[in-house]
């Protein structure tokens, strides 16, 4: 490990006030998350003047210190210092504030984790996609079929992958978590509960008509027919569930059974009552936030996405975006595309952009030092270091962003251009590619959009910029 990152870790812990002002420790994909006893004794300043940290900021009932992509080595080091024990899951806290700031610190705890695998599946779709538009693979060739196996893993197995990650968010055994998902998409299993003769209807003459094919000792089974692979609302409110069961049963049971019989009555109480209850309601409240989402797209899908193409990055910045990329993983399961993603996908070209031209423009040097590391983070859709170093700071700049974005978010919206694997940054491009069809038309669009989007907060920035916006001493710093 760098010498530097424990340099930086020491420098945090000091000046948070010490180990001992530390609750809990975590970090999403460029923030350090610290829960703290007495945010009074904390040194901001100090944190902020370090030349390794981007920004600081409270939100979701934390210190966020931005550190940007080396932040998980930065975190190691800090454990290091404090201990295992100030590892946060975050089982036992209630998240203080409002709904939204509950509903962003749960989605974040669950979903950010499982970005990394989830775009380079989607990484690999699209390379699938672009060797079969070429002609370079067929379909059945033995190069498709493990392309296609390693591009869909991850979203056929999300609810695994989701329960292992909802599992510690919740503060229950992971290996429990990913169980009761194995269990929600069990090969075979949908089609067996929905087979045979049906017994009766619920909610019949409604748009959410559910025939019953089983029950369980007299209760119904309501269990989907496309089953549950690809889900995201369905395993995250069970596993909220079976957190409060595991943990009632560590209290209760004795100790000298707890080995055996925590599992057991855990998979057993949660997975029965998943699958009878939470499951269905879950993917009513899927459903019908589907069924929003396609009403307000038809009304007007210019004001829908353009209000989300507007919203996105001001969401960044307090770390509540990650509802709006949920949404757009929802429409995506739904549908095996998504409009929502291709909108989002346009803003991290706006702050490559904006930083390759304030490092062009700038005569700091410490701002170079910024700009152009932000510049590659956004290529691959990190746009926090530019955000919290770059654009904000400047705030036309960051207006710049989101005219850019908002633009190219019109022009996908325009043109229906929907993205067919979840992917992000400069590797996203074949994502675009209609597997189905190979047609390159949504490729094509979103280059159009992208490029637009880029020559205007280029632009922008390029020709407002005035000497002495990056510190009054910049141009000294070269002479």
């Amino acid at each position: 490990m760098s010498r530097k990152f424990e340099n930086l870790a020491k420098s945090i812990i000091e000046n948070v006030g010490g180990a001992d002002n530390i609750s809990g420790i975590n970090y999403c994909m460029t923030r350090l998350r610290i829960k703290l006893k007495d945010e009074n004794i904390v040194n901001e300043d100090a944190i902020k003047a370090n030349k390794e940290v981007v920004s600081v900021q409270y939100a979701e009932g934390r210190l966020q210190i931005i550190i940007g992509t080396q932040v998980g080595e930065v975190y190691e080091e800090v454990i290091k210092l404090t201990g295992p024990n100030k590892f946060d899951n975050e089982d036992e806290e209630k998240v203080s504030g409002s709904i939204i700031n509950v509903l962003a610190s749960t989605i974040t705890k669950v979903v950010v984790p499982s970005l990394g695998v989830l775009m380079a599946c989607g990484i690999i779709s699209g390379l699938s996609s672009i060797l079969m538009a070429l002609g370079v693979i067929q379909t059945g060739d033995g190069a498709q079929i493990l392309l296609n196996a390693m591009g869909n893993a991850c979203l056929t197995f999300f609810p695994v992958i989701l329960g292992y990650t909802s599992a510690n968010a919740f503060g229950m055994d992971p290996f429990i978590g990913m169980i009761i998902g194995a269990i929600l998409i069990f090969p075979g299993i949908e089609t067996s509960i929905n087979s045979g003769d049906v017994l009766f209807t619920i909610f019949a003459d409604s748009a959410f008509a559910m025939p019953i094919y089983k029950t369980f000792l007299g209760i119904p089974i309501i269990f989907p027919a496309t089953g549950y692979a690809s889900t995201v609302i369905p395993i995250i409110l069970i596993n909220l569930i079976g957190s409060k069961i595991e943990k009632f049963l560590k209290e209760k049971l004795p100790a000298v059974t707890k080995q055996f019989f925590v599992p057991f009555f855990t998979i057993l109480l949660t997975a029965t009552l998943g699958i009878l209850l939470v499951g269905p309601i879950s993917m009513l409240l899927q459903n019908a936030l589907s069924a929003a989402l396609n009403w307000l797209t038809k009304v007007s899908p210019f004001i829908a996405y353009a209000v989300i193409a507007l919203i996105y990055q001001p969401l960044v910045i307090f770390g509540l975006h990650w509802p709006l990329i949920t949404l757009g993983i929802i429409e995506f399961m739904a549908n095996g595309n998504s409009i929502i993603i291709a909108v989002i996908w346009v803003a991290s070209f706006t702050h490559m952009a904006a930083c390759l031209a304030t490092f062009l423009r700038t005569k700091s040097i410490k701002m170079k030092n910024i700009a152009f590391p932000a510049f590659l983070s956004a290529c691959f859709c990190i746009i926090e270091p530019s955000i919290y170093g770059v654009t904000l700071p400047v705030r036309k700049r960051f207006i710049y962003c989101m005219l850019g974005g908002l633009v190219g978010g019109i022009i996908v919206t325009a043109t229906n251009t929907s993205i067919y694997a979840i992917s992000m940054g400069i590797t996203g491009f074949p994502a675009f590619i209609d597997p189905v069809t190979k047609s390159t038309t949504g490729m094509i669009w979103i280059i159009i959009a992208v490029l637009v989007a880029i020559a205007i907060t280029f632009g922008l920035t390029w020709v407002t910029y005035k000497p002495g916006e990056d510190g009054k001493n910049e141009i000294d710093e070269v002479n």
